[in-house]
């Protein structure tokens, strides 16, 4: 087998906000149905900065989307919704994929998920 095949991962995760490849970051990091990159992480450090203080001062809890935000946000944000959907079923895969790998019945995968075994097996087998 050519060395270039072998070193290949076998599988290749992509953060879920940038998309980048696992194999073009420092770090991955997993959470649930989402993997952000450091280079994200990075980014997103700031703004976490920005928004904690102004929300220190005013006493007042944010939300995620103010009433006020802009139609086009909203439309873009609908969007980016609809990119994680697939991007999560592709994690899921990938995450059924691994267990059946280590022989986790599709009995316990069903179990986790909440549906039956056939149902798990249907959708992931």
């Amino acid at each position: 087998m050519p060395k270039a095949v072998a070193d290949k991962p076998k599988r290749v995760f992509r953060c879920s906000f940038c998309r980048k490849p696992q194999t073009d970051v420092v770090v991955l990091i997993s959470g649930p149905g989402v993997l952000i990159c450091d280079e994200c992480v990075a980014l997103c450090v700031p703004i976490v900065a920005d928004v904690s203080a102004k929300q220190a001062k005013s006493k007042t809890p944010r939300k995620v989307l103010p009433d006020e935000t802009s139609t086009d946000h909203l439309m873009s944000v609908l969007g980016g919704y609809n990119g994680a959907f697939e991007a999560i079923g592709e994690s899921m895969q990938d995450v059924v994929d691994i267990l059946r790998e280590r022989e986790i019945s599709w009995a316990a995968i069903g179990e986790q998920l909440g549906v039956s075994r056939q149902a798990a097996w249907k959708r992931f087998g």
